[in-house]
């Protein structure tokens, strides 16, 4: 049976991206932007703090940072018009 497995982005800032490839064997390169030179990877959630570490270390990194996805409130109430109340 399939186990639902929960994945963290992490946004790395490299000084090129001829070592993308290299990022690849961390986990899954979602997107890539050649202007600001950053890559987004998908890693296991369980397992991205010490990828972070990792990542930190190589020298062709500048910067890495989790994404907030999951600390923001996905459920959204419409609110009403004041129009409609008036009436």
């Amino acid at each position: 049976m399939y186990k639902k497995v929960e994945r963290q982005a992490l946004y790395v800032w490299v000084y090129s991206l001829k070592w993308r490839k290299k990022l690849q064997r961390y986990g899954t390169i979602y997107y890539t932007s050649p202007k600001m030179k950053y890559v987004m990877l998908y890693v296991n959630s369980n397992r991205a703090s010490e990828i972070k570490k990792e990542l930190i270390a190589k020298n062709y990194v500048k910067r890495v940072a989790l994404a907030h996805r999951k600390e923001l409130d996905e459920h959204f109430v419409l609110k009403s018009n004041s129009t409609d109340e008036e009436d």
